[in-house]
Order: C-alpha cells, then structure tokens, then sequence
C-alpha cells in the first residue's frame, strides 16, 4: 500500500467515523425537584448585613483585613480575591484596584439598599437586594438587582459570589470571575 492511499483510507476512515457521531436529538425531561427552597436562615441574613456594614467603612480595608476575609469570605472567593489583588503591580495608584467598594459593585454606593428575597437549597442561600440611587448621586433614578450567594463553611455563612445584573449603568457580571479574570 503507498503512501497516498493509506493517508485516503485513514481521511475516509475519520470521516464516516465522525458522521456516525452526528447529532443526536435528545430531550432533557423536567422532573419535580426534591428540594424545597426556604428563606435564607437569619443567620446567613445577619452574616450580609454584618458583611454590608463592614464594606461601607473605608478602614479597614478588606484587602489588609485577613481577619475579615476569613470571617466573611468562602475559600473559593478568598483565594480568587488574593489572585486579584496579586496581578496588580502598584495597587495603591490603580482605579481598578480592589477595595471595599468592590464587593458593594458600584465605585459610587447607593443611597439605599433593601432586602428583596432570600432563599437557601441546602449548603447555598442566595440573599437578593435591590440598590437605588438618589438625586445627588452620579446614578440619579437608577435602580440595581445584586444577589449575593452564600454557602455554608467551617459552620458559618460565608459569601462565594455576587452576582450583579445588568442595569444601566453596570453589565452583568459575577463577582468571582471577575477576580479570576487576567488583567
């Protein structure tokens, strides 16, 4: 057998192979779900509120505060936040470096917040707050979603995520990934 014709029977041999392994129709079936979503326990509710006090002081700062980072912060959103903070070469004179107001989402903090919903499955409660901006901020009128998740850790409620939705001001986005974006 030459060269060629090997090579052709190898090509025809890939081809038949891969159109034999076209798509397939296939239906995912929606069954009832065994878990029952309930509010977020108060203490998961008092573990944000503590967490949401502490950001809106400029000192200290979460960065520094390796105390707050474990007491507030799952392991997962803990070592993505170090990742972050260590691409920075000189973070003291970068807008974009990580502070409090981070983890609020907006460099410009809202007038108010509420609490809108909460729920838990499990390990995970996903607390839903609802940001407005009054008249003298940069974000007259503007009205914001953010859930913040939650996951139960070395016994306490520990924040994983936030998830911020898309407003007119802010694009959708998830906290986590963003600190686990390169620079």
């Amino acid at each position: 057998m030459t060269q060629i014709t090997l090579i052709v029977v190898l090509m025809m041999t890939s081809a038949l192979l891969v159109t034999a392994q076209g798509p397939t129709k296939q239906t995912i079936t929606e069954v009832k779900g065994k878990t029952v979503a309930a509010a977020a326990p108060n203490k998961c509710l008092l573990a944000f509120r503590e967490f949401f006090k502490y950001l809106q002081k400029s000192e200290p700062s979460i960065v520094k505060d390796e105390r707050a980072q474990k007491l507030f912060l799952s392991e997962n959103l803990r070592k993505a936040f170090q990742q972050k903070i260590a691409s920075f070469t000189d973070g003291s004179n970068d807008p974009d470096f990580p502070g409090n107001g981070t983890f609020i989402g907006s460099w410009d903090y809202p007038t108010t917040y509420s609490i809108v919903s909460s729920r838990r499955y499990g390990n995970l409660a996903i607390i839903d707050v609802l940001y407005k901006w009054g008249p003298n901020t940069n974000y007259p009128g503007d009205e914001r979603t953010t859930s913040f998740i939650y996951v139960f850790e070395d016994r306490m409620w520990k924040l994983d995520d936030i998830y911020t939705f898309r407003g007119e001001f802010a694009k959708a986005e998830s906290l986590n990934q963003y600190f686990l974006d390169k620079r």
